[in-house]
């Protein structure tokens, strides 16, 4: 039964059915729920699929009913905010995820940032958000590639025009570092700006911003924005299963 209403939930999540989630979850369904043998499209939890569609009344249910914000799909271990970046001057849904304390630089299963994935689609708007909010733009993945390399490979790509690109490096290039509470965001450094001691990843202006953001939610995050397992791919073809992603994505033809 619970099955049953766990799969109702990500169906009226990925349709924009408020009515239909909260019937789910009155139903007893799993509010983490990501179906367990759909390694091959890498389905993911009900706030992903929300963020993913920027369905953001839904999210903020899911969010206040006590959805993580880390947990990760299955193909490319992506959190609900790399779900969120993945259209164009649409930001409400990242903004939204952010202000209940997800980590900006929280990582994939190929250490890419939501920063760099905006950098790759070629998305100004959500590059420029990202920024203003704090995200660091000195990561790498494990290329190594950088946001700015990404913009790079989004106009020899055909995902962005040369001038989009141009605006996005120089957003990259004036990036400062700001304090990772949502409700402060002053601008700083490495010497005024504090790490989070315990996921090394959010900074602080002070002692009183990082309990607030605490508070509203990095507490939930703190420590599961990184990623140090296999890659779900490596997790494929060590199985043996390789060959059902291949068919997933080289379809026969009649």
């Amino acid at each position: 039964m619970v099955d049953k209403a766990s799969e109702a939930l990500l169906y009226a999540a990925e349709r924009g059915c408020l009515q239909g989630v909260k019937a789910a979850l009155k139903a007893g369904a799993d509010i983490d729920y990501a179906q367990p043998d759909n390694e091959v499209t890498g389905k993911g939890t009900a706030l992903f699929i929300a963020s993913y569609f920027r369905h953001t009344d839904i999210m903020t249910l899911l969010i206040r009913k006590g959805a993580s914000m880390t947990k990760r799909t299955t193909m490319f271990a992506s959190a609900p905010l790399h779900g969120a970046v993945t259209y164009e001057g649409k930001t409400d849904a990242l903004e939204l995820l952010f202000r209940h304390g997800a980590t900006l630089d929280i990582r994939d299963c190929y250490q890419r940032t939501p920063l760099m994935l905006a950098c790759m689609f070629g998305y100004v708007d959500t590059v420029r958000k990202l920024i203003q909010l704090g995200a660091r733009v000195d990561l790498k993945d494990t290329g190594p590639t950088t946001a700015q390399m990404y913009c790079e490979k989004a106009e020899e790509g055909g995902n962005c025009s040369r001038a989009q690109k141009e605006t996005m490096v120089k957003l990259i290039q004036e990036a400062r570092l700001r304090c990772c509470n949502p409700t402060c965001g002053k601008p700083g450094d490495r010497s005024t700006l504090k790490l989070c001691g315990q996921c090394k990843l959010t900074r602080y202006c002070s002692r009183d911003c990082q309990k607030q953001h605490w508070t509203v939610g990095h507490k939930k995050s703190c420590g599961h924005d990184g990623y140090s397992e296999p890659s779900p791919l490596k997790k494929l073809w060590t199985s043996g299963r390789i060959f059902d992603f291949m068919t997933y994505v080289v379809p026969e033809t009649s």
